[in-house]
């Protein structure tokens, strides 16, 4: 198995260290672990300029950044994405990232590849937000294309500090045993749900309009408005 594990940000905090916990389990299988840390690794604001939807990937001002990002997203098997919980959402390093991906939305021109990935997303808060964030994230990944969406995230009431310290550090330790096997036989399987060829269907609707070439001839370019699919 391959992943790649994209970590919002460079803190070594609650977050990291249940990361590292992840990781750590899915070493013991075997698995060969790719990972990018923001914003060292990438630290680019998307400026708004919308030439990756309406002129393609390659006109954006940091395409020569963000192209290998997602070569390293195509090769994973299970793509990770880990932060803690900023003011209600994820860092704005990891933001700015997934900015950068729109034009990979199931509504533009996803990849064939991402339908058959599995993604999980880990995050930790001092008090709330945990939710909000787990939900914008599974959006992403699931107009990515990926049907199969895990998560763990765990509110510890402590701001600034290490699971370690977390009362409930054990039991944390054994929740993220049991989520990493769930989510190794979740990458064996590699199933497309059903919810995903439906918003495929949808958006092939609206692609047959053409209200954007650059999106429609993709599409057209795959077999896709023909009857072909990615999955």
């Amino acid at each position: 198995m391959r992943i790649f594990a994209i970590v919002g940000t460079p803190h070594n905090g609650n977050t990291r260290a249940i990361t590292d916990l992840f990781l750590d389990e899915f070493r013991a299988g075997g698995a060969e672990i790719d990972e990018l840390v923001l914003p060292r690794d990438f630290g680019e604001t998307c400026l708004g300029c919308a030439n990756c939807i309406l002129h393609g990937e390659d006109k954006c001002p940091h395409y020569g950044k963000t192209a290998p990002i997602v070569e390293r997203m195509e090769k994973a098997d299970l793509i990770i994405l880990s932060t803690p919980v900023f003011v209600g959402s994820c860092t704005g390093a990891l933001k700015e990232l997934l900015d950068h991906f729109a034009y990979m939305w199931l509504v533009h021109r996803p990849k064939e590849v991402m339908f058959g990935k599995t993604g999980l997303i880990i995050t930790s808060a001092g008090g709330s937000g945990v939710k909000q964030t787990v939900k914008l994230l599974r959006s992403n990944m699931s107009f990515w294309g990926i049907s199969s969406v895990h998560s763990y995230g765990v509110t510890t009431m402590k701001m600034n500090g290490n699971y370690a310290d977390y009362k409930d550090k054990d039991k944390i330790k054994k929740q993220v045993r049991s989520a990493a096997g769930k989510v190794a036989k979740s990458v064996e399987r590699r199933k497309v749900s059903f919810g995903t060829k439906f918003l495929f269907g949808i958006f092939k609707m609206s692609q047959k309009n053409g209200w954007n070439k650059t999106d429609s001839d993709y599409w057209k370019e795959k077999g896709w408005l023909d009857g072909m699919k990615p999955f």
